[in-house]
């Protein structure tokens, strides 16, 4: 790692600690030139992931996307910045560990709902309207019956 300072490509790691989120590696480090120290974050990002949309166009796979379509979903609930994280998070893995790619956008979307579901009920609600595209209020009560059986 090169000391963002004075450049120097010799910098030592002094402390290692997990993120706060789980899924990054925090490092203090010391460049061996001029003493500066400063915090790197490693964390593993999905590049290669394709998602096939509905119209069969492929597109890169974009947690931001992802994080985007469930912030929708809390519009006007009150909510935290970490549960959204979570929620990413949680439906990242289960999209890398479905091992599909491309992955059907309908799949994601189907994941996202699993795990609003169970966090979330409006906001499960929110997002079940815009992933189905309801067009009727008979549309909503379909799903509404969904929430209210378990």
């Amino acid at each position: 790692m090169n000391c963002p300072k004075c450049h120097f490509k010799n910098t030592n790691v002094y402390d290692t600690r997990i993120g706060k989120n789980g899924k990054s590696t925090r490092r203090r480090r010391e460049c061996g030139n001029c003493g500066y120290r400063f915090t790197t974050i490693e964390e593993v990002k999905i590049l290669d992931l394709k998602v096939e949309k509905r119209n069969g166009q492929t597109v890169d796979f974009s947690e931001e996307k992802l994080e985007i379509g469930i912030l929708k979903a809390f519009n006007k609930r009150k909510t935290d910045n970490l549960k959204i994280a979570e929620l990413v998070q949680k439906v990242t893995d289960d999209i890398v560990s479905t091992g599909k790619n491309p992955i059907k956008s309908t799949k994601i979307g189907r994941l996202v709902l699993k795990h609003l579901k169970t966090t979330d009920e409006a906001a499960y609600v929110c997002y079940g309207a815009m992933f189905w595209n309801f067009e009727s209020v008979d549309d909503f009560s379909v799903l509404l019956r969904e929430v209210l059986k378990d």
